[in-house]
């Protein structure tokens, strides 16, 4: 009876986790790109989501720090607001008053106790999520309704974000109405915007990640929940790769900087979509002032560091497994000689961090229900969008290319097949053709024996002109006589 109570609860238990993660759900993939926002007199870079009823265009940048959807007032820019370039760079702007789905929330308490720059006020408000795999095609729309936004009425920051920290509530409100597989989400914040300077866009997936998106086994890291950006990983040095003579230089060598007298420690960063340069320790980041010539700059208004001169070379973050992320030429340094290294003063206490400049190189992918995430080398281009469902406790995995051998990557398999194929066509015409003369070889050389056949036998027949004449039989004989003429009389032919 124990044991049958046993398999009961097992079985239960098993019913439960199986609906709590449906991993038959497809995931929602919702590409980033420049669009047309509402009341913005300019196309701007973000998610693809629409807000209220009727829809109103919004850009909304994901923010891995934030869990609240922040929206803009309509009126934003024109308050008490020191964003730059307010205008320009909100992502679209929201009326509360234009949709008939919104409904404010008097009494709401925030899950960003910490998010400091906003200020405004909740509500319940219809998400319109869009799934647009190619600009030509069209989009298709999950609506995600009744979910809580934040509208922001003034502040220092940008407020167009879609909150996908560790509490976010459109993650939340997806699984919880098991629209996706669980808490699990996937990023890549591609480099079309214009401080990467770049021309690939990004993509979210609710629910799933990109297989194509990636390569290799994706490294496994724990996330930090106590801190504001719970995925931080742990890096144990930055290299910085000549173009001319391939040599390698560590910041963390003392040996190469005198101003160190023993190799720096270990240390943690948290991955941010905040800021696009990365913010490294006070002394890492003299050593890479000292090593490649640089200087402050304030172009972009992030403090990024500008080079004096240009350098075609990379730049390398090891963490602390050994995976490593490299920087290209054009990354490492721009068509300014501004650099995503963020300048950092000695006495600073703020968290380091890996900003967008290193998402823009990698590919995210989140999972809320076990506070893991992955990080995986990006396909920075990839020609065919692969949504598959990220079930919560899974490890992600790369679509693999079917595996060609040389002679079909370099195009001579279908040579060969051309080749034999024509060749076999070539022998089948050349065939027909010599069995049809053979078959008239064959009629000409028969009509020609017959001919001679024919005259052969009239030359054996010795046949005269006219009818034959024929001795008449004796009319007085008997029968047998008459037989044994039958027989002899010579010139009678049967």
């Amino acid at each position: 009876m124990a044991s049958l109570v046993l398999y009961l609860s097992a079985t239960v238990l098993f019913a439960q986790s199986t609906v709590a993660a449906n991993c038959s759900k497809a995931p929602i993939y919702i590409d980033i790109h420049k669009r047309a926002v509402n009341n913005s007199p300019v196309f701007q870079y973000g998610s693809f989501i629409g807000l209220g009823t009727p829809a109103q265009n919004q850009s909304l940048w994901p923010s891995l720090q934030q869990n609240h959807t922040s929206l803009a007032l309509d009126t934003y820019c024109k308050g008490n607001t020191t964003l730059k370039n307010c205008e320009r760079s909100t992502g679209g702007f929201f009326r509360p008053r234009d949709s008939t789905s919104f409904v404010e929330s008097q009494d709401f308490q925030t899950l960003d106790e910490a998010q400091e720059g906003l200020s405004g006020f909740f509500g319940q408000e219809t998400l319109r999520l869009y799934t647009h795999y190619f600009e030509t095609d069209g989009a298709s729309e999950t609506l995600l309704e009744n979910s809580t936004i934040v509208v922001a009425e003034s502040g220092s920051i940008t407020p167009e974000r879609v909150g996908l920290g560790s509490s976010s509530t459109v993650l939340q409100d997806l699984s919880a109405r098991d629209i996706i597989a669980g808490k699990t989400y996937s990023l890549y914040i591609g480099q079309g915007f214009d401080r990467a300077g770049g021309a690939v866009n990004g993509s979210n997936v609710f629910g799933g990640y990109d297989s194509g998106r990636f390569t290799g086994v994706p490294n496994k890291y724990p996330m930090n929940i106590a801190n504001l950006n719970p995925m931080s990983v742990r890096i144990k040095d930055v290299v910085i790769t000549g173009s001319t003579d391939n040599a390698n230089v560590s910041l963390f060598d003392n040996t190469v900087f005198a101003d160190m007298e023993t190799r720096p420690e270990d240390f943690e960063a948290q991955i941010t979509t905040e800021q696009f340069p990365f913010s490294l320790p006070y002394q890492i980041t003299q050593n890479f002032i000292q090593h490649l010539n640089a200087e402050e700059d304030n172009t972009w208004g992030d403090n990024s560091l500008k080079l004096k001169n240009a350098f075609n070379g990379t730049l390398s973050i090891v963490l602390e497994d050994g995976f490593t992320i490299t920087l290209p030429p054009e990354v490492l340094m721009n068509a300014s000689n501004i650099t995503p290294i963020q300048s950092r003063n000695k006495s600073s206490t703020k968290p380091f961090y890996l900003g967008t400049a290193f998402l823009g190189q990698v590919y995210l992918m989140a999972d809320y229900g076990t506070n893991n995430f992955f990080l995986a080398p990006a396909v920075q281009k990839n020609n065919i969008v692969m949504p598959v469902t990220f079930c919560p406790k899974s490890t992600p995995v790369a679509y693999e290319h079917p595996k060609q051998s040389s002679w079909q990557k370099q195009g001579l398999i279908g040579a060969v097949i051309g080749g034999v194929i024509g060749g076999l066509g070539v022998l089948a015409a050349s065939y027909c053709i010599w069995i049809t003369w053979m078959r008239k070889k064959d009629e000409r050389n028969l009509k020609r024996e017959l001919q001679r056949n024919s005259q052969m036998k009239m030359e054996h027949m010795d046949v005269e002109d006219g009818r034959p004449k024929f001795d008449p039989p004796p009319q007085q004989l008997n029968a047998a006589k008459a037989m044994f003429w039958r027989k002899n009389k010579p010139g009678l032919t049967f």
